[in-house]
């Protein structure tokens, strides 16, 4: 589905991502971790269109990046950056339907079918009791899910999100880590999501990726990245590795 071969990028001169050669498949979810400043923003920007390579090349279904139309690409990937809050009041179900728009024509209002797609994205991320709410009304991990909604109800075929569980409390992380490998099995899509929280990042992925000073250093199961080794070379802390329900987590040594 998505392949990078050598791919760079450079801000004003410091190279923020180099060299990255990755492959991703169908139906996957992928974390994506590293330490702050390791290059995950800027290469999930790189794959969301919002930045070009300026060395390498991405291709999405065989195709360069260059080569799609942008409402063609938005059709079939799906971008949440950190910070989405529009900057005025917004319904939920306004914003959800909101992510139809690359299947409108550039005056037309939304079809019945639209406002069916979001209503079934905010039922998918057990948020319809909101979609009469403001989203400033919600909580932070209700606004993540609202979010989500919007990105689900372009039915992509591949959804990038940048550190989806920011300002969440524990609970949030943890039902929104199991939404995303729900939203997986259900509708065979690949999410690619950047997250700080290691264990919570690998609970449920198929694969995680760690970057460090911009290239990709790993590339291996949840199990084999939560070790002591790759804690203290990796992200620079000691950790114990303990197991908890058939899964590998890691704790910091005190």
């Amino acid at each position: 589905m998505l392949d990078l071969r050598d791919v760079s990028y450079s801000y004003a001169g410091t190279r923020a991502v180099n060299a990255v050669n990755l492959a991703i498949g169908e139906r996957q979810l992928v974390a994506l971790a590293g330490p702050n400043g390791s290059g995950k923003s800027t290469l999930l920007k790189l794959i969301a269109r919002v930045l070009a390579p300026q060395h390498g090349d991405i291709t999405f279904e065989q195709k360069s990046l260059a080569g799609w139309h942008a409402k063609e690409y938005a059709r079939r990937v799906g971008y949440l950056p950190q910070d989405p809050d529009p900057a005025f009041p917004m319904r939920a179900i306004e914003v959800v339907v909101s992510g139809r728009a690359p299947y409108l024509g550039r005056f037309a209002w939304e079809s019945d079918r639209d406002w069916e797609e979001a209503s079934r994205a905010l039922a998918m991320c057990d948020a319809t009791h909101l979609a009469d709410r403001y989203l400033d009304e919600m909580s932070g991990g209700e606004r993540k899910r609202v979010f989500l909604a919007r990105v689900l109800a372009g039915t992509p075929r591949l959804i990038l999100l940048d550190e989806p569980f920011t300002a969440l409390d524990i609970s949030h992380i943890q039902q929104f880590s199991a939404l995303l490998r729900d939203v997986v099995d259900r509708t065979g899509c690949t999410v690619l999501f950047a997250a700080h929280d290691l264990n919570w990042a690998a609970a449920h992925s198929d694969r995680m990726l760690v970057m460090r000073n911009g290239a990709l250093a790993l590339d291996a199961p949840p199990h084999q990245v939560l070790q002591a080794d790759v804690m203290k070379t990796m992200f620079g802390f000691d950790a114990e590795t303990v197991a908890i329900g058939g899964k590998t987590w890691v704790v910091p040594r005190v």
